[in-house]
């Protein structure tokens, strides 16, 4: 099988330059976690496109130590939206844009192979649990979409 079955190119762009180092020479390990990053690509919506009714799906995790970055949304070329929290610090984590080819040249950091199928929400609330509100427990929609005025200048 070549490499480009296991591993296409629009999927190793995801991944950080030591990570896939790493996974080049480990295809065969990798390849059910390669697998499932395409599936993920698949589904991202693109920038402002997702239903923000049932929370905001995470399509992919980076970490590293105590730095995530929870991503909802991908323009397929650059451009992400997501939640971040540097080194841990909850009170002064926020959404916000943030680009690949930045998350890529951090040293370290890495995007998580085995993270499941959920929203940020669920995911904060797990790591979090003493911060974040369980998201199961809410009865109202927490999760409002971009005023308009915002949604036509990203989308212009």
């Amino acid at each position: 099988m070549k490499t480009s079955d296991i591993l296409p190119d629009e999927v190793a762009a995801l991944i950080p330059y030591i990570q896939l180092t790493v996974t080049k020479f480990n295809l065969q390990t990798f390849e059910k976690s390669l697998k499932r990053l395409a599936h993920a690509l698949q589904v991202c919506p693109d920038i402002l496109r997702s239903d923000y009714s049932k929370g905001h799906r995470c399509i992919f995790h980076y970490f590293h130590g105590e730095t995530d970055i929870y991503i909802c949304e991908y323009d397929k070329k650059d451009t992400m939206y997501g939640y971040t929290i540097f080194n841990g610090d909850v009170q002064n984590a926020e959404w916000g844009f943030t680009h690949l080819s930045e998350i890529r040249n951090i040293p370290f950091f890495n995007i998580d192979y085995y993270f499941p199928e959920q929203t940020i929400e669920e995911a904060l609330f797990k790591a979090y649990p003493n911060y974040y509100i369980n998201p199961n427990s809410l009865h109202i929609n927490v999760c409002e979409e971009p005023p308009d005025f915002y949604r036509k200048a990203i989308l212009s």
